[in-house]
Order: structure tokens, then C-alpha cells, then sequence
């Protein structure tokens, strides 16, 4: 298996449906951030864990919002189109095996949870502790690779515990024969918080008494997180709205008001913003309530984007995260970098280098007599599959002199049922014909002289009298529509919605009974109609 190691990183980050990827590369000692991408993910990946993989065509072409190297808009509403196949359009843009995958996950695939001590533990031991003092409070107990943990600027063990987060490695393993017939490179998963606080150590200078704050707006989510000078110093809660609620702005300030008198903090010295801040002019918002504060979008001055537009790199802070997290899978050992990894063990292994023992040998001798025998029966196989074959072709064209049979046999039942239709329909119109016409006319000349109501079903009764049914805007109109026939009886009239922004409509249903056989003469047809109109 090749190293983990790479000069080029893929990153990425879900927020809801939106699923933002940052591609970083190193050239020459330095970082460069050589794409942008933001993408609509057809479902949440936290609503589904994939396990059989989805059918996709080899390579098929899924462009997203490239804000990088281009790329049209992701559109999630074409049949067909899952998450397997938007990150198969994210990724099969790159050459197979060049790059590394890593992915940062945010609650709640993940908690944290502080102790005021490591117990003078470290490593394996120190998770093992931390699972077995979770296992008191909790119902569930993490496994070692679960758990990993940092300390904070007083010195307190701050653990970070993944519950979930596997989705996109689900995903990825259903992907992974059109990129190169197994997982990407993974060497990374981290938390979305650790990767804020990673961005904003590496490229900003802190004082060792200033209080920052880091405040995160996503699309589902706003987080604000507290440094003392350069180190952590307390995650708030996380708020459960995004930019896109019409409050979002005084929630935030609220919440950084009462987490600053929670922890008896005189003052902020510094905010940075991150996310969707700008989409809302929240830096705006923000020195109207801070005026002597310095407020900052969250940056990455020591990345090289100068392979960016310049409207792409004023959206840099929206993509602070996945930046964070490519960066860090680039250069673990950066200084500014928190160490911590949340990376289940089997996916670690399997990235590992094989190593032959004893029974990697034994394993050879078994592959290389198997080898033998496969090759001997592949011939006497083969045969018998080119037999059947030839059985197989037959039995297609059988199958579809058949199937044409079917569609001309299919052809004349529905001809057939046509005329059927047709000859009820006659059956049904030619009793009485004449009295339909005149009730149709007679309703229809009703509607236009009293206006403001409409039918919407008339049908026979048994005994040869109708019924008919429809609303009206005032109940003043219906005596009127009703007296268009003689002899009628009002059943019903009720009051009904028919959306909400529009007035109450009456519903009415009356009958009538059989209408007299038709006059002869023109006369009388005159004087019904003329007594309908009156």
C-alpha cells in the first residue's frame, strides 16, 4: 500500500445538503489552495448510512458550483442523480490515486467532554481511562479509536468522541471501483471545530492575555468558540439555525453576550468569521455592537491562492473548514495544529503496508496451486458458457417475436376497449339527450346572470332527477342558482377554505326532480327560456 502521504489533499465538509470541498496542494514548501467547490447533496448523509453500492455508470460526469477550475451548478433534482454519484463527480475530476481524502464532522456525529485532569495518563492508556469514565455517565462506552483529545489554555483535558461520522467513508466505499478499485488515501477525520481553531492559529498572532472568539454560520448551524491569546479556551453550544433564519443575527449576539458573562470575561479582543457571515453582512451587524472590537473574516493568508479569482478567494472564509482540514492532512506536524485524528482503527490498518510472515508465505503456495487449477478449469468453463450462450441468443429472439406478438395482441384489446367506451358513452347520451342540453344550457345561462359561484359536479339520480353541487362566493346567490330548476330541494351548505390569503366560500348541493317531457312547439321553449334568464 502506498504512504499516506500526499502532495495533493481533498477535503471535505457537510453542512446539511451542502456539501463544500477544498483541494490543497504542496508545491515547494509552500500550500497552495488550488480549488473551491460547493455542491447539493440529493439526501442528508446523516439520515442514511449506505451499505450496498448504488449503480453508476464508469466516470459519469457531475459538475458542481466550481468556484476554482469552473463547473457548472450541481443539480440534484435529475433522476438518478444520489450522493455516490456527487462525490463520484467530485472526485473523478482528479487523477485516481494523486490525492488524499479527509473530511471534518461537527455535532452531533461527535461530543466533547472535559476533564480537569489526564490522570497521568497518555496514549492508548489515557483513552482507555476516558472510555471508562464515560462509560459511567453515558450508556454507551466509545471504542479507542473513537476518543481523542487536546488540552485547553487552564490546562483541562478537552475529549473530542465520535459517535458517528462514517457516512462519507460509506460513501466513498461505494465509489471505490470507478476510482481506482478501492478507498481513497484517508489519513484524516477531524472535528469542524478543531479545523477552526487550526486555521485561526496558523495564520493570525494572538497576545497571550487577548480573548477571540470564532464564530462559525452555517447553513444549519452557528458555533461560537472562545480562545484565550493562541490556545482554547470553551466551546459555547451549538446554535440549531443557520444563516438562512431571520434571526440568526440577534441569536448570535445574544449568545456571545451570555457565554461572555458565563465565563466573567470583561471584554472581547478579537472576533473572527466564518461560514456564510458574509452572506449576511454579519461583520456589519457585528461592529454596530462592537465598534472597538476588531472584527475579521477568517482567513488563510499563508495559503497561496493566487490560482483563484478574485471573487473566489473573498469566499475563502465560507470554505474555513474543509481549508483547515486539507491543510492539516498536508502537514500534520504543523505547530499551529491541534494532533488529533478521529479515524476509526480498521481503516488505518487497511492503509497499512502488507507484511508477509509465515503465513503470508503459506498464503502464497495456496494462491500460486489455485492459480493452476482456475487456469485448467477456465478452458472447460468457458466452453460450457459459449454453449449456453448460443442457447441464450435463441431464446432472445424467440422471446421477442414473442414480445412483438404481445404489443400487436395489446393493440387490438385496446381498440377494443375503446369501442366498448364509445358504445357506453352513446348509451348513456342517447336516452334523453335533448334534457341534458337544456339543464346544461339552463346552468350555464344561471352562472352568467348571477355570477360569483361555479359548479363543479351535476350527475342523475334513480328516479331521473339531478344533482347538482359547487360553491358560491355569496350564500345570497344560492336561493337564486337553485330556482333555475323547479321543484328544487337545498340538501346542503356549508362553509370551506380554498387556501389561505383567499375568503370563505359557500359549498351547495340541491336537487331536482325529473324534468317534464319537452314542449313541441317553439314557443314554450322560448318561455322556459326566457323564464331561466329572468
Amino acid at each position: 500500500m502506498a504512504s499516506l502521504k500526499s502532495n495533493t489533499a481533498i477535503s471535505f465538509f457537510v453542512d446539511g445538503l451542502e456539501l463544500k470541498v477544498a483541494k490543497l496542494s504542496s508545491k515547494k514548501g509552500s500550500i497552495v489552495l488550488d480549488e473551491l467547490e460547493s455542491v447539493t447533496l440529493a439526501t442528508r448523509l446523516d439520515d442514511q448510512r449506505t451499505t450496498d453500492s448504488t449503480t453508476l455508470e464508469p466516470q459519469q460526469e457531475q459538475a458542481g458550483d466550481g468556484f476554482g477550475i469552473g463547473g457548472a451548478e450541481f443539480q440534484t433534482d435529475l433522476p438518478g442523480v444520489d450522493n455516490n454519484s456527487v462525490f463520484l463527480g467530485v472526485l473523478s475530476k482528479h487523477p485516481v490515486g494523486k490525492y488524499v481524502v479527509s473530511y471534518a464532522i461537527s455535532e452531533p456525529s461527535l461530543y466533547y467532554h472535559t476533564f480537569e485532569t489526564d490522570f497521568g495518563l497518555q496514549g492508548k492508556k489515557l483513552r482507555k481511562r476516558v472510555a471508562d469514565e464515560l462509560s459511567a455517565i453515558r450508556n454507551e462506552v466509545p471504542s479507542g479509536d473513537a476518543i481523542d483529545f487536546f488540552y485547553s489554555t487552564d490546562n483541562n483535558l478537552i475529549c473530542l468522541i465520535r459517535e458517528d461520522g462514517l457516512s462519507i467513508i460509506d460513501v466513498l466505499e461505494n465509489i471505490k471501483q470507478y476510482t481506482g478499485k478501492r478507498l481513497p488515501r484517508i489519513p484524516l477525520v477531524d472535528s469542524s471545530d478543531i479545523a477552526l481553531l487550526n486555521l485561526a492559529r496558523a495564520n493570525f498572532g494572538f497576545a497571550p492575555e487577548d480573548v477571540s472568539v470564532i464564530i462559525y454560520i452555517g447553513n444549519e448551524f452557528t458555533r461560537l468558540i472562545f480562545l484565550k491569546g493562541s490556545d482554547f479556551l470553551h466551546f459555547a453550544p451549538v446554535i440549531g439555525e443557520g444563516y438562512d433564519s431571520s434571526n440568526i443575527q440577534n441569536i448570535t449576539l445574544n449568545r456571545l453576550m451570555l457565554e461572555l458573562d458565563n465565563l466573567a470575561l470583561p471584554r472581547v479582543d478579537r472576533i473572527l468569521l466564518a461560514g456564510e457571515c458574509k452572506k449576511i453582512q454579519f461583520d456589519e451587524f457585528i461592529r454596530d455592537h462592537f465598534a472597538e472590537i476588531d472584527v475579521q473574516f477568517l482567513s488563510a493568508p499563508y495559503v497561496d491562492s493566487t490560482q483563484l479569482s478574485a471573487e473566489v478567494q473573498e469566499r475563502i472564509p465560507e470554505f474555513a473548514v474543509p481549508i483547515a482540514t486539507a491543510w492539516k492532512a498536508l502537514d500534520a506536524k504543523h505547530p499551529a495544529f491541534y494532533q488529533t485524528n478521529l479515524l476509526p482503527d480498521s481503516i488505518k490498518d487497511a492503509q497499512r503496508s502488507f507484511k508477509l510472515g509465515w503465513h503470508g508465505y503459506l498464503l502464497l503456495v495456496v494462491i500460486f496451486l489455485s492459480t493452476l487449477f482456475f487456469t485448467y478449469r477456465f478452458g472447460t468453463v468457458k466452453n460450457e458458457i459459449s454453449g449456453q450462450e448460443n442457447t441464450m441468443r435463441r431464446m432472445q429472439l424467440q422471446l421477442a417475436e414473442v414480445d412483438r406478438l404481445k404489443a400487436i395482441i395489446k393493440g387490438i384489446d385496446d381498440e377494443i376497449g375503446r369501442f366498448k367506451v364509445a358504445m357506453n358513452v352513446y348509451d348513456s347520451l342517447v336516452p334523453g339527450y335533448d334534457r341534458w342540453t337544456k339543464t346544461i344550457e339552463t346552468m350555464a345561462n344561471g352562472v352568467e346572470d348571477i355570477r360569483s359561484l361555479w359548479f363543479t359536479d351535476v350527475g342523475s339520480m334513480p328516479d331521473g332527477g339531478i344533482e347538482v353541487s359547487g360553491y358560491a362566493l355569496y350564500r345570497s346567490r344560492i336561493p337564486s342558482i337553485s330556482a333555475l330548476f323547479d321543484n328544487t330541494t337545498l340538501r346542503q351548505v356549508i362553509i370551506e377554505p380554498i387556501r389561505e390569503d383567499a375568503p370563505h366560500v359557500y359549498k351547495f348541493n340541491f336537487t331536482a326532480p325529473p324534468p317534464p317531457p319537452p314542449m313541441k312547439d317553439s314557443t314554450g321553449v322560448l318561455k322556459d327560456s326566457t323564464t331561466v334568464q329572468q
